[in-house]
C-alpha cells in the first residue's frame, strides 16, 4: 500500500472534488459549471471541520445574497441609478463587516454573490431568479461534493487541532507570566519577551479559527461551545492584563516589594501553580487539587509604605490592582478549563466586568475601506455603461471582489496585480495549447485534476493560501468550461485585458486621497491616537460619566476602543513599511515606538477606570488644580504630536522636563494634603483609590516620555514625502 504524505493527501482531495463537481454540472447541463468548481476551491481546507465551517459560511452568505439581489431587482429594475445605489450600500455594509474579526467569509459571500446575481440578471427578474437558483444549487453541490470527499477520503478531525492549539496557547501564556515574574525580580530584559508576546497574539488568532472548525465536526466540542467561547475571552483578557502589569515594572522594580506587599510571593506562586494545573488538565490529567482554588488578594503594608513617596505608594497601588485582576482571571480560567474537561464540573466564575468590551463604535478605517469598495463598484459600472470593456459583467464582479479582498487581507490592490496576471497567463497556456486537443470528459477531468493538484501541492503552507486561492480561481475562470465548448485566442486575449483593467480600477480608487501607502496610514493612525487620547484626558480624567450627555459617552466608548486597537493596527502596518525609503529607520525603532503607544493606551484606560472608583471629595478637591495643570500639559503634548510629529520630537526634552516638574509638584501637594488630614477622616480604600489615580497619571507621564524618546530617532520628513 502506498504511504502518501499529508501534503499529497490534502492536494488530492480538492482535485478529486473539482473533477466530480464539474462532471455533475456538465452532466446536468448547467451553465457556468465553474461556480461549483469555485465553491470546492474556496472551502478546501486541511480538516473536515474547517471545510464544513467555511462551506456553511459560503452557503449562508449565498442565501442572504440571493434574497438581497432578488429584492433589489424587484424594486429597482427600471431605475439603474437607484439600483446601483442600493447595491453599492449593500456592498459597502458587507465590506465594513468583512473588515472586522468575525464571520469575514460570510460577509464576503453576502456581497460578491449578490453582485454576481445582479450583474448577470441585467434587471430581468425572471432571469435573476433562474441565475439565483443556478448559483445556489451549484454552490451547494460543490460544498456537498467536497464535504463527502473530505469525510470518506483521509478524514481529519479539527478537535485534535483545537486541543493542540489550546495547549500551545496556555503554555505560552504561562511562559509569559513566568518571564514577567522574572522581569519583576530584576532578571532578564523586556525585549527578550517580545517573541513570546508575538507568539501569544498569533496563537490566540489561530485558536479562534480552530474552535470554529471544531464546533462543526465534533459534537464533543459543540456540547461545551459556550465554555470554549468563555475560555477565549479569558485568554484575551489575560493577554491585556499581562501587558498592563509589565508596563508598571519600571516604576516598582526599585522598591522593596516584599516589604510593601508581604504576600507577593504567595500570590505569584499561587498564580504559577494555577497555570501549571491548567496545563495539566489540558493534557487530560486530573488536577491535583480537589477543589477550585480560593481567591487570594495582595495586601499592602501601609506602615512600611509611610517612608516612601506618594508616587511610589501609587505605583504599589496600581501593581496591586493589576495583580488582583490577574488573580481573578486565572481563577476563572482554572474553573473554565475544569468545566470543559469534565473534572468535577462547576459553574464558571463570572468575570464579565473584568473583561474589556466597550460597546459598539464605528471604525473609521473599516468605513474608509467600505467607501473605497463602493467607489470601485461605481467606477466599474460607469466603465461598463460607457466603454463596455472585455468581460462585460465579469469585469464589474472581478473589480469589486478584488477591492473587497484587499480589505479583508489588509493589502493594497497593487500587490495583487502581478500574481493575478501571471496566473491568468499560465491558465491561458492550458486554454490555448492543451484544451483544444482534449476529447471526452476523461481527458478534461485529467487536466482539471492535474492543474488543481499542482496548485494545492505547490501552495500547501498556510501563508500561501492566498496564492492557492488566486491560482485556482483564475484557472477555473479562464478555461471557461461549458457543455458547448469553443476555443478562440481572441477570447483569451480579451480575458487578459479584462483582468488587467479589473485590477487597475481598484488600484486607481485606492490612490485617491487619503493615500494608502503604509507610512501615510501610519501617520493618520498616530494622529487619530493622539486626538482620541487628548479627548479622553479632557472629558474623563477629572469628570464622571453621569455628568455627560449621550453623545459624549458614545464618543468615549468609541475612543477608548480605538485607543486600544490602534497599536495593533500599527503593528500590522509596520510589517508593510518599506524601510529602504525611510532614511535608515529600522523595524526595531518602529516597534519600540508602537510599544510605547500601547503603554499610553493602557495608562489612559487605567486612568478612566480609576476615576470611576469612589473618591473622597476631601482628597480630590485638594489636588484637583495640580491634576488639571498636569492634564493640560499632557493634552498639549498629544495635540502637538497630532499636528506636527517632527516639531513634537524636537521638543521632547522640554516636554519631559515639564511632565517631571508636574509630577514633582503633585508629589508635594499630595503630601501637604495628607499631612493636614486628621486620623479617621478618610479610609484606607479612599487613600488607595487616590493612589490609583496618581499612579495612572505617573504611568501615563512615563509612557509619554518613553514614546517621545523612541520617536526622536524617526525622520518624520521622510515619512511625509509623497510617493506612488
Amino acid at each position: 500500500m502506498i504511504n502518501l504524505s499529508t501534503r499529497t493527501k490534502n492536494a488530492i482531495k480538492p482535485a478529486l472534488a473539482i473533477v466530480i463537481a464539474y462532471g455533475i454540472s456538465l452532466g446536468m447541463g448547467w451553465e457556468n459549471p465553474y461556480w461549483a468548481g469555485l465553491a470546492v476551491a474556496m472551502i478546501s481546507l486541511p480538516t473536515a471541520g474547517q471545510s464544513l465551517n467555511k462551506g456553511a459560511m459560503r452557503m449562508l452568505g449565498t442565501l442572504v445574497a440571493l434574497t438581497a439581489a432578488l429584492t433589489f431587482i424587484a424594486w429597482f429594475a427600471q431605475d439603474r441609478w437607484w439600483f446601483i445605489s442600493v447595491l453599492s450600500v449593500h456592498i459597502g455594509f458587507c465590506t465594513y463587516m468583512a473588515a472586522g474579526n468575525k464571520r469575514q467569509y460570510f460577509w464576503f459571500c453576502c456581497a460578491f454573490v449578490c453582485l454576481v446575481i445582479c450583474a448577470h440578471a441585467a434587471g430581468d427578474l425572471a432571469n435573476a431568479f433562474n441565475v439565483a437558483v443556478l448559483r445556489a444549487q451549484q454552490t451547494g453541490m460543490g460544498i456537498l461534493v467536497y464535504t463527502l470527499v473530505s469525510i470518506f477520503l483521509w478524514p481529519t478531525s479539527s478537535r485534535g487541532m483545537l486541543h493542540d492549539v489550546t495547549r500551545k496557547l496556555i503554555k505560552t501564556q504561562a511562559s509569559v507570566f513566568r518571564t514577567y515574574r522574572d522581569l519583576l525580580g530584576g532578571h532578564g530584559a523586556a525585549e527578550d519577551s517580545r517573541p513570546l508576546r508575538m507568539q501569544e497574539v498569533q496563537l490566540l488568532g489561530q485558536w479562534g479559527q480552530a474552535l470554529n472548525a471544531a464546533e462543526t465536526d465534533s459534537y464533543e466540542v459543540w456540547e461545551v461551545r459556550h465554555q470554549w467561547r468563555h475560555f477565549q475571552r479569558l485568554c484575551a483578557a489575560l493577554m491585556e492584563a499581562f501587558e498592563q502589569w509589565r508596563q508598571s515594572f519600571s516604576e516598582i522594580r526599585p522598591l522593596d516589594l516584599n516589604k510593601l506587599l508581604p504576600n507577593l510571593e504567595t500570590v505569584l506562586s499561587e498564580l504559577d501553580d494555577r497555570f501549571a494545573e491548567i496545563e495539566r488538565m489540558l493534557t487530560d490529567e486530573s488536577p491535583t487539587r480537589t477543589r477550585t482554588p480560593k481567591p487570594i488578594s495582595l495586601v499592602i503594608e501601609y506602615k512600611e509604605a509611610l517612608t516612601h513617596t506618594h508616587f511610589q505608594k501609587a505605583a504599589v497601588a496600581v501593581t496591586k490592582t493589576q495583580l488582583d485582576r490577574l488573580e481573578t482571571l486565572s481563577l476563572a480560567l482554572f474553573d473554565c478549563v475544569r468545566d470543559i474537561k469534565g473534572f468535577d464540573r462547576q459553574s464558571t466564575i463570572s468575570v464579565a466586568k473584568e473583561i474589556h468590551g466597550g460597546g459598539f463604535g464605528l471604525d473609521s478605517d473599516r468605513l474608509l475601506s467600505a467607501v473605497r469598495a463602493m467607489a470601485t463598484l461605481w467606477a466599474a459600472f460607469f466603465i461598463w455603461f460607457y466603454i463596455n470593456p472585455p468581460g462585460h459583467e465579469i469585469f464589474i464582479e472581478l473589480a469589486t471582489i478584488l477591492a473587497m479582498a484587499s480589505v479583508m487581507l489588509h493589502l493594497s490592490p497593487i500587490t495583487l496585480f502581478t500574481p493575478f496576471m501571471v496566473l491568468t497567463l499560465l491558465a491561458g497556456v492550458l486554454y490555448v495549447f492543451v484544451m483544444p486537443h482534449l476529447s471526452g470528459y476523461a481527458q478534461l477531468g485529467a487536466m482539471l485534476f492535474g492543474a488543481t493538484f499542482a496548485f494545492n501541492y505547490l501552495f500547501w503552507q498556510p501563508r500561501q493560501g492566498l496564492a492557492k486561492t488566486i491560482g485556482a480561481a483564475m484557472f477555473l475562470v479562464v478555461i471557461g468550461v461549458q457543455n458547448q465548448q469553443t476555443y478562440n485566442f481572441a477570447v483569451f486575449a480579451n480575458t487578459v485585458v479584462m483582468v488587467a483593467l479589473a485590477i487597475g480600477t481598484p488600484i486607481v480608487i485606492w490612490y485617491i486621497p487619503p493615500s494608502p501607502r503604509p507610512e501615510k496610514e501610519f501617520l493618520r493612525l498616530l494622529t487619530r491616537f493622539c486626538r482620541h487620547g487628548e479627548f479622553l484626558l479632557l472629558r474623563h480624567a477629572l469628570d464622571r460619566d453621569e455628568h455627560k450627555g449621550l453623545a459624549t459617552r458614545w464618543r468615549m466608548v468609541l475612543y477608548r476602543n480605538n485607543l486600544l486597537e490602534i497599536p495593533n493596527k500599527l503593528t500590522v502596518l509596520a510589517q508593510r513599511l518599506d524601510y529602504r525609503l525611510l532614511s535608515g529607520q529600522t523595524p526595531e525603532q518602529v516597534q519600540t515606538m508602537i510599544a510605547a503607544l500601547q503603554a499610553i493606551a493602557y495608562r489612559i484606560e487605567d486612568l478612566v477606570r480609576a476615576r470611576q472608583l469612589p473618591q473622597a471629595n476631601l482628597l480630590v478637591t485638594a489636588v484637583i488644580e495640580d491634576l488639571r495643570e498636569w492634564r493640560l500639559t499632557a493634552q498639549n503634548q498629544l495635540r502637538l504630536w497630532a499636528e506636527d510629529p517632527a516639531l513634537a520630537a524636537s521638543q521632547a526634552d522640554a516636554m519631559r522636563d515639564r511632565l517631571l516638574a508636574r509630577i514633582s509638584r503633585l508629589e508635594e501637594k499630595t503630601g501637604e494634603t495628607l499631612r493636614g488630614i486628621k486620623e479617621g477622616q478618610i479610609s484606607e480604600r479612599d487613600l488607595e483609590n487616590l493612589y490609583r489615580i496618581l499612579g495612572a497619571f505617573r504611568g501615563l507621564s512615563e509612557s509619554g516620555i518613553a514614546f517621545s524618546t523612541a520617536a526622536v530617532g524617526i525622520d518624520w520628513k521622510a515619512w511625509k514625502e509623497d510617493r506612488f
